[in-house]
């Protein structure tokens, strides 16, 4: 008998109507940016991680396995800056970053960036 616990992802989700620039520490690999490529861009004397990202697209920024309700360590970052035409998040610790949060469907949880 084989088992398998369930895993899901924590993702951030642009859901605006242009490109929106995603500052970040420490590293995500490829997969977790979904094929993006980053950079990195010195900031507030911070070496942080660029990426840009499309409407409609997401990153992965955690994974929480073998239960359905995500905690802060769960989250792969330290910081998450997101920059909008006129507005800016910032969000320093695990703790701020699964604070912003959304359960969207039972195993999804995300933090969906958009403008009213």
């Amino acid at each position: 008998m084989v088992g398998c616990d369930p895993v899901h992802d924590l993702k951030l989700e642009n859901k605006t109507t242009g490109n929106i620039d995603i500052l970040y520490s420490p590293t995500l690999d490829l997969q977790e940016l979904e094929g993006r490529q980053s950079s990195e861009v010195k900031f507030d004397g911070l070496a942080l991680n660029l990426v840009t990202l499309e409407p409609t697209k997401t990153i992965r920024i955690g994974q929480v396995s073998a239960r359905y309700n995500p905690k802060p360590s769960d989250i792969y970052l330290d910081y998450l800056e997101v920059r909008l035409e006129h507005d800016t998040l910032r969000l320093v610790g695990q703790n701020a970053i699964f604070s912003t949060l959304q359960k969207v469907d039972k195993l999804d949880w995300r933090i969906i960036i958009r403008t009213e």
